[in-house]
């Protein structure tokens, strides 16, 4: 189920998800699936408890919102990310701080959407 969030899993197949997008990190060499796996959650320099426990609270309407939907409304919503991201970074892309911070929030709150749609999940599959 966390995958199906991370934009990328649900991306191009010709370049593998971003795996053959080459771009720079921070003047590192790697590829546009890895900075959507790990470099921006890195980049915060907390384990996933610590950026769990920092996380903005959500309102009753906003919870609800994100509970909404199946599996294949939630797909959709991260291939619409996923055009975003492709349409936003290029080949050989110098990724810095920018970058960084136009698309922080948007993996936390992935990273969010993914812990509660599955709490959804198991709550359908185990009652």
């Amino acid at each position: 189920m966390g995958d199906l969030h991370q934009p990328l899993h649900v991306g191009l197949a010709k370049d593998k998800g971003g795996n053959d997008f080459q771009v720079q990190w921070f003047k590192e060499g790697t590829n546009l699936h890895a900075v959507w796996d790990e470099k921006i959650i890195d980049q915060y320099g907390m384990s996933y408890s610590e950026l769990a426990a920092n996380q903005q609270k959500l309102s009753k309407e906003a919870l609800a919102a994100i509970q909404d939907g199946n599996v294949t409304d939630w797909m959709y919503e991260s291939r619409t990310l996923c055009r975003d991201v492709y349409g936003h970074t290029e080949v050989g892309e110098k990724l810095w701080y920018g970058y960084m911070y136009r698309y922080a929030n948007t993996v936390r709150e992935q990273l969010q959407k993914g812990g509660i749609r599955l709490a959804v999940l198991l709550n359908d599959i185990f009652g």
